[in-house]
């Protein structure tokens, strides 16, 4: 990790971050000799496959406009881990950082923990020292690392667990069809705490709903309990839309995030909000509500960088995503100058890349691929034998140099689309800063 600083170095060539031991006991040992900090904190737990980190900002937006602080646990990190601590939108810096990480490895002298696990309970211990948070003053907005059940941010007891769009994701580790995974994804289900979720199929839903009834869990479902329509303005975008609860209704401003599926990803957080404040836990105003709508920001997922031709950032790492951007790349929202469409390309071993690039390959005239990720990343060549061999697919070795051939390739009326990998999402956006 260039960039980061020395101890978070060391942390990571001793404990490397691609580690992953599913289970809450090492975890729970590391905050009880840290002092529990995680039970002095209010916190909003999210769990699904994809939309969480889109939640997350919605929340975050909403709450900040209500004038309430708010923390952030999320992961990945696009630049530097320091993104993955933010205190009211500003992330822990090196001075902070350190001597948290060197205080938690010194609870964990045997070397118990995950590198996830150890920065969790980092994260935890930073947030409860602050005078804003502690004992519920603040909202901690906490975003599972995989799954839900097993995760390290399963231990704590929230104010609302809300579980967005689950699709087939890491099943190698939560299991090989949409029912077991939506079974690890509700795990994060509380006794008699209020939960959102929109999981968006029928049997996912019956799996999560089952868990809840027999949890005693209210649970509101999207399309059930709560419902959205959608306003399009005059390019068929998603305008003003109205939300339906139990309250009554609330029309809402078009989401300041891009593409049509963030409303329902908005729809998740004004629902929960609104549920926490009819059972009185968290008074969020409508008027807060709807400036947090339209003022959230989420670096990365559908983010265009103007220029000729634009640049459109996305996160898309897996087949369910990669559904989302090329619904996104057929709309009037993200239209170019009619020019070629040039994806920039790269997807890690442990991912459905052919299903992926079954997905986006009739939408590019032209691809370059790019090697990312190191051990856990793909080679040139195998990047190319994902694609079809027309003579449309290039490789190079390094970002910098394929981010300009793709602007090439797309020339001013072209558009150039990033995806497949957050590191690769991550260095380009750091090209174009």
């Amino acid at each position: 990790m260039d960039g980061e600083s020395p101890v978070l170095r060391q942390l990571l060539e001793r404990r490397p971050s691609e580690t992953i031991r599913p289970g809450l006991t090492a975890i729970r040992r590391l905050l009880a000799r840290l002092g529990d900090p995680h039970r002095h904190l209010a916190v909003i737990h999210v769990a699904g496959t994809n939309g969480k980190g889109s939640v997350i900002a919605f929340l975050e937006a909403m709450l900040r406009a209500a004038g309430i602080p708010v923390a952030r646990f999320t992961s990945p990190h696009l630049h530097r881990f320091n993104e993955r601590i933010r205190l009211d939108g500003r992330a822990i810096d090196d001075r902070e950082l350190d001597p948290l990480l060197l205080e938690t490895l010194a609870a964990d002298p045997d070397a118990e923990t995950t590198f996830f696990e150890l920065t969790t309970a980092a994260a935890f211990l930073h947030v409860a020292r602050q005078a804003r948070f502690r004992n519920g003053s603040g909202i901690v907005l906490l975003e599972t690392g995989l799954g839900g059940r097993l995760d390290a941010t399963n231990v704590v007891t929230p104010l609302l667990s809300i579980v967005t769009a689950i699709g087939l994701d890491h099943c190698d580790y939560l299991g090989p069809s949409l029912e077991r995974i939506a079974f690890e994804k509700a795990g994060i289900l509380k006794r008699g705490i209020p939960a959102v979720v929109d999981t968006a199929g029928r049997a996912t839903t019956r799996v999560v709903a089952g868990i809840a009834r027999r949890r005693g869990v209210p649970l509101a479902i999207g399309g059930r309990d709560f419902r959205r329509r959608i306003f399009a303005d005059g390019l068929g975008r998603a305008g003003w839309w109205r939300l339906e609860d139990r309250d009554g209704a609330v029309m809402l401003p078009r989401p300041a995030l891009a593409g049509r599926h963030q409303v329902a990803n908005a729809a998740l957080a004004v629902a929960g909000l609104r549920c926490l404040r009819r059972e009185g836990i968290l008074g969020v105003s409508d008027a807060a509500i709807r400036s947090g709508v339209g003022s959230a920001c989420w670096p990365g997922r559908l983010e265009r960088f103007p220029g000729s031709p634009p640049v459109w950032l996305d996160g898309a790492h897996n087949p369910d995503g990669a559904r989302v951007l090329r619904r996104f790349l057929r709309s009037p929202e993200s239209a170019g100058g009619g020019g070629p469409t040039v994806l920039l390309f790269s997807v890690l071993d442990n991912k459905d890349g052919q299903t992926m690039v079954r997905l986006l390959a009739p939408l590019a005239d032209a691809v370059v691929v790019v090697p990312m990720g190191g051990p856990r990343g793909r080679s040139a060549s195998e990047l190319l034998g994902l694609w079809p061999d027309d003579g449309r697919v290039v490789a190079c070795d390094d970002t910098g140099q394929a981010l300009e051939r793709a602007r090439a390739m797309a020339g001013a009326e072209g558009r150039v689309v990033v995806t497949g990998s957050l590191l690769l999402v991550g260095e380009a956006r750091s090209l174009l800063c």
